[in-house]
Formats: C-alpha cells, structure tokens, sequence
C-alpha cells in the first residue's frame, strides 16, 4: 500500500503541542473517524470528544490529537449521485465544525482521503496515518491509532477485523444505550483488547434530547430540501457554508 499521508494533507502540529503538554509515560493514541460527512453532524465530533474521554479515563491512554477524514468524492458519488458535497467543501464543513465545537485543539481535518487518486479503504486509510505519524514523531514508542466507529459500521464492515489484528491499531465502538446488546455481543469482540466499547450515554457532555436519535447526514439533507430547521442535528457554521454553496451552484 502506498502512503498516501503527507505533510500537505495531514496536520501534525497539534500532535506536537499535546506531547508537549502531557505525560509521556502514558501511551499515546491519535483517533481518526472517516465517512461521508456529507455534510458533517454533531455526533460526527461528539463521539470523538467521547471516545477520548472513555480511552482517557478508563484506558489510562494520552490521546494527542484526532482527526477527521471525509471519503473521497469517487466514493461518495457512488452512494449520493447529485447530492454530493464536493470534498473540497466537506472539507471546509469539517474544519468550522471543529472550531464550533471548541475542540481545535486536538481535533483536525485529515485530508489524505479526499485528495488521494482515488476512494481509499478505510484500514489502508488507519495504516497509513499510522506509518505517516510513527515517521514524523520518531518516539521511543510508537503511537497507536485507533479507529472509530458506529456500532454498525463495526459489525458490517470486514476491515474492523484487520484493524483488530494489528498490534498499534484498534477500533473504539460507539453504541447507546436501547441499542440490542445481542448485536452487541454477536461481534465475538467483546474480550478483544484492541476493541474499545464506548457508550455514548455514559459521560458527563451536555447532549440536548435530539443526541438521543438517530444523527444522521441524510437527515439532515432531507430537512434541508424541506426549508426544515436543522441546528439540532449539525452546527450553524456549516449550515452556512451550505447555504453560501447552494447560492453559488444556482
């Protein structure tokens, strides 16, 4: 596999800064989510902030940084047709999301994916941010980059159980509580040391009554066609950076 991480889609700085500032005895971790994200919603960034408090207090990790890597165009086209968001602006979405949130400073915009050839899988996605940071960084132990995922994604998608087997990687599996524990459990994961549960349920982040449901970018698109309110399920900045989209494409 070729790398396809670079110093020009890739931001390492906040990586530096959270060494700086943390203990270097803990191990550190990066987390990277991908997807659509078309257009990103609230849960995109909040599952990340939880999966990085979950790994932080119950794992004893560092986690230094995170990003997010929106699918390549080629991919998303397949899916969306004509409601694709081009990558350029998913990318923009991604990064005004993050800054509303107030997590920039350790959350980026990954842009490997988006400007690759073309669609990357996700395990060769997670291997190469790995082998790309592990370059730069050069510590005495490498760092592991765990992969996020949706309770779904992990049971449907075959490359969970590669990002399972290698020894720096892993999978964090956000679920919520009313989800069918059967489902849960029929992954044969649950004693897998490199598999991570994290409710999303059991933290102290104030969630309004909409993070109870189901977030997702087709809800959102499907408000927005019918002139319905949409600021419970992503952020202003992006609503805006649609709509200024949506006015030049008329």
């Amino acid at each position: 596999m070729s790398e396809i991480h670079s110093e020009r889609t890739t931001d390492l700085s906040i990586l530096y800064a959270n060494l700086k500032l943390r203990s270097n005895s803990l191990e550190n971790v990066v987390l990277i989510k991908t997807g659509s994200m078309n257009p990103i919603h609230r849960s995109h960034v909040s599952n990340m902030v939880r999966t990085k408090k979950y790994l932080e207090r119950a794992c004893n990790f560092n986690v230094i940084g995170g990003y997010l890597s929106p699918t390549h165009d080629e991919y998303v086209y397949g899916k969306l047709s004509n409601e694709l968001i081009s990558g350029e602006h998913r990318i923009e979405m991604c990064r005004k999301a993050i800054e509303e949130a107030g997590q920039q400073h350790w959350l980026s915009v990954d842009m490997a994916e988006c400007m690759a050839p073309g669609f990357v899988h996700l395990v060769s996605v997670a291997h190469s941010l790995q082998q790309f940071i592990n370059q730069h960084l050069n510590l005495p132990k490498p760092v592991r980059v765990i992969y996020v995922a949706g309770l779904d994604l992990f049971n449907r998608c075959y490359g969970m159980g590669t990002l399972r087997k290698s020894p720096l990687g892993g999978v964090a599996v956000v679920y919520r509580l009313g989800q069918n524990n059967s489902v849960l459990k029929s992954t044969n994961a649950m004693n897998d040391p490199r598999v991570f549960y994290v409710c999303d349920n059991d933290d102290e982040m104030d969630t309004s009554s909409s993070e109870s449901e189901d977030i997702s970018s087709t809800l959102i698109r499907k408000r927005l066609k019918d002139n319905e309110n949409c600021d419970d399920l992503t952020f202003k900045s992006v609503l805006d950076h649609m709509k200024k989209v949506s006015s030049k494409d008329c």
